[in-house]
């Protein structure tokens, strides 16, 4: 595994008055610490390496060698694994590369796999009908994304085959889905439980949006059918969803409060007063990001989310802020947040800002803040303010999204599931150098415990699904629209070398994508009931 060196390493050398450094063939610096290096006067050095040192990339699939006798499993800080018979088989196994465990940090060991499930760590050779040499890659849970939009612009039965054609690209193996509709969801859940199987590539755990009381009626209903989490708008958007009045969130509250099962409360926290205002006062039609940011205020955001921590404290509700996108959120948080309050945040939102030279592609609500929001962002990783990572995906054409017109009349969206992934790694391990085991749960562990899809979802312990994803930290490749197999037709980081690609994509113990294509193409995608007594 290649050792990568921070800020930190460069700057210990610099306190100790050295004016070079060796760069050894398994070392990588980020970016920061080229920085550093640059600005203390350290010379990097790099030393070379015969092409036959390197290592093998794609990984390699090959038959099994026969194997005399199944050796016990690793044990895992949850306790040790099924027994195994010292005669059985394994469908797959994953050897040679560094196991990431949100529990538990790397480990080196090797992942089995049978009947779809994770079976067994161990560090032993194994029996298996399939082998994949991962060496020098990194073995990540599959990754869930709490924060999608289908249907929007295109029948949701299109979407749910194009975009979960994307997610696996990039490593996304279960989504969380935001539906909103005037009256009944009942319909609904009878067309994602029969259209889902057929359809989707990824598990979907679906989101109800909640705007009128007859579906506060139907909230046992809908639970009964698994469907345990929800969400109000406090500001809406005009032509797509109505926001809501406070009183009428404090009745949800109160309401899915008396069910049976553990629900929660997604909640869109902007003060819609403040925004109606601050578009009224716009001296003319916004022309670029940062100005379209003035039309919803970083006060409108703060204000929202110091209200939604105390409806949730005081009623004692779990809650669920989602893409908080400014300085002012992280800021009201360091006090407000509680046990019963879990923040998001999106990868576009910690990815570009109203600097970045996206243009009207990146028109989004909220909008992308200043640099300085993008910063406290990440500082509220380090810090634990964000628990999870998603990416409020909306997929929409450049024509739909009427990009021609200018960021005036522009709609708000873009795909971002097939860049998810990459993009936070890009940007949070080689820009902001925060350590994997710090962010590899906000992107797996954390959004499948917040919605009950734990331990099934989330991690690599055994029992759960073979959802896992390989990633080369060392791939660069630039990131195209065709490429992502989005419904899109453009990519917020269209052109741009993104480093830390997904390498192989497992679904369910199947290869479902390899090196940037889909190596399955067959639906296998389940309505997950989450939140479950």
């Amino acid at each position: 595994m290649k050792k990568f060196i921070t800020a930190s390493d460069v700057a210990a050398l610099a306190r100790k008055g050295k004016t070079e450094y060796v760069i050894g063939p398994d070392h990588r610096l980020t970016d920061l610490a080229r920085e550093t290096a640059q600005k203390h006067g350290i010379r990097l050095i790099r030393e070379t390496v015969s092409s036959a040192a390197q290592p093998a990339f794609p990984p390699r699939i090959l038959s099994a060698p026969p194997v005399k006798a199944q050796p016990a499993p690793m044990q895992t800080p949850a306790g040790p694994p099924p027994v195994v018979s010292v005669t059985s088989r394994y469908d797959m196994v994953v050897e040679n590369g560094t196991v990431l465990l949100p529990e538990a940090g790397r480990l080196p060991v090797n992942l089995c796999i049978r009947d779809g499930k994770i079976a067994a760590l161990t560090t032993e050779p194994v029996s298996a009908s399939s082998r994949i040499d991962a060496s020098g890659l990194y073995v990540l849970p599959g990754i869930v994304d709490p924060h999608t939009h289908l249907g929007l612009f295109a029948p949701l039965e299109t979407e749910l085959e194009t975009e979960t054609r994307s997610a696996l690209l990039g490593g996304v193996t279960t989504i969380g889905t935001f539906f909103n509709r005037p009256d009944s969801y009942l319909s609904l859940i009878d067309f994602l439980e029969e259209q889902v199987p057929n359809l989707s590539h990824t598990d979907i755990f679906p989101h109800l949006t909640l705007r009128e009381e007859a579906q506060l009626a139907e909230l046992p209903l809908y639970s009964a059918r698994g469907m345990n989490s929800y969400k109000v708008y406090m500001c809406g958007i005009p032509g797509l969803f109505p926001h809501q009045e406070d009183g009428f969130i404090v009745r949800c509250m109160e309401k899915l409060s008396r069910l049976p099962a553990d629900p929660i409360l997604c909640v869109h926290a902007e003060n819609a007063s403040i925004v109606e205002y601050a578009e009224a006062s716009l001296a003319a039609p916004p022309d670029t990001l940062k100005a379209f940011a003035g039309s919803h205020p970083n006060l409108s955001e703060g204000e929202a989310v110091v209200r939604t921590a105390y409806l949730s404290k005081a009623l004692g509700f779990r809650t669920y802020l989602v893409h908080t996108s400014c300085r002012e959120s992280m800021e009201a948080l360091r006090t407000a947040k509680h046990e019963k309050l879990f923040v998001e945040t999106t990868s576009p939102y910690l990815s570009l800002d109203t600097e970045s030279d996206v243009g009207v592609y990146g028109k989004m609500l909220p909008p992308f803040r200043a640099p300085k929001d993008r910063k406290a962002l990440w500082d509220g990783i380090r810090t634990g303010i964000i628990d999870t990572i998603g990416t409020d995906n909306t997929t929409i054409t450049c024509e739909e999204k009427q990009v021609a017109g200018g960021m005036a009349s522009a709609l708000a969206g873009y795909p971002a599931l097939g860049t998810h992934l990459v993009s936070v790694l890009n940007e949070g391990f080689f820009r902001q150098e925060i350590p994997l085991e710090k962010l590899i749960p906000l992107m797996t562990m954390n959004p499948a415990k917040i919605f009950g899809i734990y331990p099934r979802k989330g991690t690599l312990l055994p029992g759960s699904d073979a959802d896992v994803v390989l990633v080369d930290m060392n791939l660069c490749r630039t990131a195209e629209p065709a490429g992502l197999q989005s419904r899109s037709d453009f990519s917020l980081f269209q052109g741009k070398t993104l480093r830390a690609w997904p390498l192989v994509t497992i679904k369910g113990g199947r290869i479902a994508a390899r090196d940037g294509r889909l190596a399955d193409d067959s639906p296998s995608g389940r309505v997950l009931k989450h939140g479950m007594l």
